[in-house]
């Protein structure tokens, strides 16, 4: 049962990498701490960090982009 909930709570904040790290977490949350599913949400919320982590240089690079057109 909450494995999904997870998933459509993790769909509505994060698209389908929130939805797996929303469903891992139900999952768990459900009794389910087998070395699979430890693996599987591990798995998630590292795609979950690197989601993060290239948006963030992505608007990093058009904010150094933006501030070089202003200077030249």
């Amino acid at each position: 049962m909450f494995g999904a909930i997870g998933n459509i709570a993790g769909a509505m904040l994060g698209g389908p990498v929130g939805a797996a790290v929303g469903g891992a977490v139900g999952n768990a949350i459900d009794g389910g701490g087998n070395q699979q599913q430890a693996q599987a949400f591990q798995a998630a919320l590292q795609s979950f960090a690197m989601q993060i982590a290239n948006d963030s240089m992505g608007e990093f690079d058009e904010a150094m982009a933006d501030t070089e057109e202003d200077f030249a």
